[in-house]
């Protein structure tokens, strides 16, 4: 089974993403291929052609430790079964296996982050393709918007909550 992992100073990087690069490995945890994560640098557009990437990659599977619900849900649709690991220093050989019992299988978009950015956007009007077309409001450039979450209206049941790495993060109140 072919694996895409994201990599971040030799280690699965935390954020999907945000990650240096992407590996492509195979049944025997040889690597097949590795390139640098295009949406580093290019937004929304770069996590399109990330996507694409893992898919012309043949991957079957993406190994996560966090992942956004957009980008979580895209791959869904892309029939990709994605893996939350835990732990960012799993062993590589140890994702090769047909069967991660370190993993856990994301099948719901709810099992994703909601990205702060996304209903930033949203409330704004939206933004790239999700409501301007395939070139988006600023050319793929997304991060053009102000993104401040104190403007943003929640949908309801949900609070903001700063988390470890000091970024917003929202939780379902109960």
């Amino acid at each position: 089974m072919i694996t895409a992992i994201p990599i971040k100073d030799d280690h699965i990087a935390s954020h999907f993403s945000r990650a240096d690069s992407m590996i492509i490995i195979n049944e025997q945890a040889e690597v097949i291929a590795r390139f640098a994560n295009p949406a580093l640098a290019a937004g929304c557009d770069g996590k399109k052609q990330l996507l694409n990437l893992i898919v012309a990659h043949g991957a079957e599977r993406v190994i996560v430790r966090n992942i956004g619900q957009q980008l979580l849900s895209k791959m869904l649709n892309h029939q990709l079964n994605v893996f939350h690991v835990k732990n960012g220093r799993t062993a590589i050989e140890e994702l090769a296996s047909d069967h991660l019992p370190q993993c856990e299988q994301f099948s719901e978009v709810t099992q994703g982050r909601p990205s702060m950015k996304y209903l930033a956007k949203q409330a704004n009007g939206g933004c790239c393709d999700h409501e301007h077309g395939e070139g988006g409001c600023h050319g793929g450039h997304c991060d053009s918007h102000v993104h401040d979450a104190s403007d943003i209206e929640l949908p309801e049941g949900m609070h903001m909550k700063r988390c470890c790495q000091k970024k917003h993060s929202l939780l379902r109140q109960n």
